[in-house]
């Protein structure tokens, strides 16, 4: 007949069990918030277990060791987990960011940095403009973009005429379409001038405002 003093204690078998699942839910996201505290338990438990081992109590000392190794890999596999969808998470919302940025004109500058070449023209007019706006490229400004990037993309250029002082006469925005990598395409902006904008815009400044991707 055995020794009852040689059995495997209690709490080395319900911290092993708890070790246990922690370990299964920690690759979990969200579920491993739960798996974390159930490491906690389940490392205290496995640590008493080797205390009353060192008492005298044959309790299970390689269960009890399980236990504490257990419940330590399933701490780790927890915070290395949460660290990294962490990090996916913020490479999401930073693409996403960035997306939005390229779409609202906020990243203007890095597009035209990196992204985009845009060259403004000479403004040009005809004379023979009715009374009321001018048609049929009467007026221009020719605007010409490239894509520097390596991929095909879609821009939009928002430009403004200034007068001396800097105040805004007219602004007008071009598309291009799906141009390749390294290609170019010429859009006429202020083909629309109304006529008593006309004389002003002559003397115009042209800038560009905002380009979107």
């Amino acid at each position: 007949m055995a020794d009852k003093t040689e059995r495997t204690s209690g709490l080395a078998i319900s911290g092993f069990i708890i070790g246990l699942l922690a370990l299964l839910g920690s690759w979990i996201p969200i579920i491993n918030n739960v798996s974390f505290f159930f490491a906690v338990i389940a490392l205290i438990l496995g640590i008493i277990g080797l205390k009353q081992i060192k008492k005298g109590k044959k309790v299970g000392q390689g269960l009890a060791t399980a236990t504490i190794i257990i419940s330590i890999l399933a701490g780790i596999i927890v915070i290395a987990t949460q660290a990294l969808f962490s990090n996916a998470i913020d490479e999401v919302d930073q693409s996403v960011t960035e997306t939005i940025n390229d779409f609202d004109g906020t990243n203007t500058d890095k597009l035209l940095e990196s992204a985009v070449d845009v060259s403004l023209g000479e403004f040009s007019f005809d004379s023979g403009a009715d009374a009321e706006y001018s048609y049929d490229d009467t007026t221009k400004l020719p605007i010409t973009i490239t894509n520097k990037s390596s991929e095909r993309a879609s821009f939009s250029v928002k430009v403004e005429a200034v007068d001396a002082n800097g105040n805004r006469i007219a602004d007008d925005t071009v598309y291009v379409s799906d141009l390749s990598a390294g290609q170019s395409q010429t859009e006429d902006a202020f083909k629309y001038v109304e006529s008593d904008k006309l004389e002003a815009i002559k003397g115009a400044t042209f800038k560009i405002v905002s380009v979107t991707r």
